[in-house]
């Protein structure tokens, strides 16, 4: 059996088409490194919308360093898990198209540490672990 932390770095490095995230250079399996895109010692977490491929210099270089773009990378990053199913949704009462039609609103997405949090104009997602735990807000109508 792969271990799960395996099958995250390898799903990283097909989504960021092998290369590293920051200088666009070609890598092979044992040259990636996975970065914490907001760096875990300023509250980043483990979720796939969090976690880039890097080759050890950029990594290097990064350091804890919080990229200027990582509002609209998180959640350019947080919808790409969800298309892909590596976002799990664990609310109760919400079918798939419903939980469809919150995640593709989410218009924020901010690492708190222990889990995340995504929002749009009337709900907001808490996520651990890349799944959706608990919602705030108007319920979405189903049509």
């Amino acid at each position: 059996m792969v271990k799960r932390k395996a099958l995250d770095k390898r799903y990283i490095y097909l989504r960021d088409k092998q290369r590293c995230f920051y200088c666009g250079k070609p890598l092979k399996p044992g040259q990636m490194t996975l970065d914490h895109y907001q760096p875990r010692s300023k509250s980043g977490t483990d979720d796939y919308f969090n976690l880039v491929s890097s080759c050890r210099l950029c990594n290097k270089y990064k350091k804890n360093n919080i990229p200027v773009d990582k509002d609209e990378v998180q959640l350019r990053l947080f919808h790409r898990a969800w298309e892909d199913k590596k976002l799990l949704w664990e609310v109760k009462g919400y079918n798939k198209m419903e939980s469809g039609r919150i995640i593709s609103q989410i218009d924020t997405v901010t690492c708190k540490g222990d889990y995340s949090v995504a929002r749009n104009k009337k709900q907001t997602l808490y996520i651990r672990n890349n799944v959706v735990y608990r919602m705030d807000g108007d319920r979405v109508k189903s049509f």
